[in-house]
């Protein structure tokens, strides 16, 4: 018998509170966009990717669970959306984003451990150094005037604040409706 393969991710997710935030500065970058051909992160799905690891049979879970496990010794800490910013720049825009500053640093050392675990449980991760960032909107062809007005809407300065205290291992079911985020185990940081 074969294990089905499932699509799966390492996130932050954002807080219920966070999310309140995030969702008022996303509707004023949806308004300035107006009609353009961008595709918008909903808002129960804001999260931080830390490790992509696109299609996996389910029986690498328990392998994943034990390469994440070191990670729970970090400890947790508060982290602050703030600013917003395309990749791969403002002028040739294809993902909006909203940015992390206080806790950033720590951020990046959550994913540096979890890549470090999963790496050397022989998981095979992007090459991409990890950047803090929330990707709030994908810009179709066309979209880039749309996608500038947004940026030009995101509110300056802090967004939301939130308290980093877990990682979340997510299971993403892609459908025509978009994708479907479930979550398929947690670790708690110290």
């Amino acid at each position: 018998m074969t294990s089905r393969a499932v699509r799966l991710f390492f996130s932050v997710p954002v807080t219920d509170e966070a999310r309140s935030g995030a969702s008022g500065a996303l509707r004023a970058m949806k308004r300035a966009a107006g009609d353009a051909p961008l595709s918008w992160t909903k808002d129960e799905q804001l999260h931080f990717t830390l490790a992509f690891l696109g299609e996996q049979p389910e029986s690498a879970l328990p392998r994943l669970r034990e390469a994440a496990a070191p990670c729970a010794a970090l400890r947790a800490f508060d982290l602050t959306l703030s600013g917003a910013g395309a990749f791969p720049d403002a002028r040739r825009p294809r993902v909006l984003w909203m940015g992390a500053e206080q806790g950033a640093r720590e951020l990046e050392d959550l994913a540096a451990c979890l890549a470090r675990g999963l790496r050397s449980a022989g998981f095979a991760l992007e090459k991409r150094p990890f950047r803090a960032h929330l990707t709030v909107a994908r810009v179709r062809p066309g979209g880039e005037r749309g996608a500038s007005r947004a940026l030009g809407a995101a509110p300056p300065g802090e967004i939301a604040r939130m308290r980093v205290d877990r990682l979340s291992l997510m299971q993403s079911q892609l459908s025509p409706q978009g994708a479907k985020h479930a979550l398929v185990d947690e670790i708690r940081l110290a």
